[in-house]
């Protein structure tokens, strides 16, 4: 029979032996990329949309296509105001830079204003939205 203190040394060197050399695993580096803002229309004679896009970090927005004019303005850390001008339909207006793709769904839009192309304020943003995506 082991005596007390053979067992405890016993027990000891077994959980020094399990605990191992091993470090907690690395946190990922962050993955930056774009993202496609994507609009969502009722109308077919839009001209002109104010949108306010949210999340951490923004770093640039650009216009999805020739064909639109798009301005941005950095309003905070964590939210930018996009006026995007021409014969916009539904689909990707704007692209989007974000420090990590992965966190995507930390980020959102909200449009704020209308116009048609006829220069007319739409009464009502409702049946608007913006949706972002991580491009492909």
């Amino acid at each position: 029979m082991k005596s007390i203190g053979e067992t405890l040394a016993l027990l000891a060197l077994a959980s020094a032996l399990a605990c191992g050399n091993e470090s907690a695993p690395a946190t990922p580096m962050p993955t930056s990329g774009a993202a496609a803002a994507s609009l969502v229309t009722p109308n077919a004679d839009d001209g002109a949309i104010l949108v306010s896009l949210t999340g951490p970090g923004i770093t640039s927005v650009q216009s999805a296509s020739s064909a639109y004019f798009a301005q941005s303005r950095v309003v905070s850390g964590s939210e930018v105001r996009l006026l995007v001008i021409g014969d916009l339909s539904a689909g990707v207006v704007a692209t989007v830079v974000v420090p990590d793709v992965r966190r995507i769904g930390e980020y959102s839009g909200s449009v704020l204003e209308v116009a048609s192309r006829g220069d007319q304020v739409r009464n009502s943003v409702a049946g608007y939205a913006i949706h972002l995506a991580v491009s492909q």
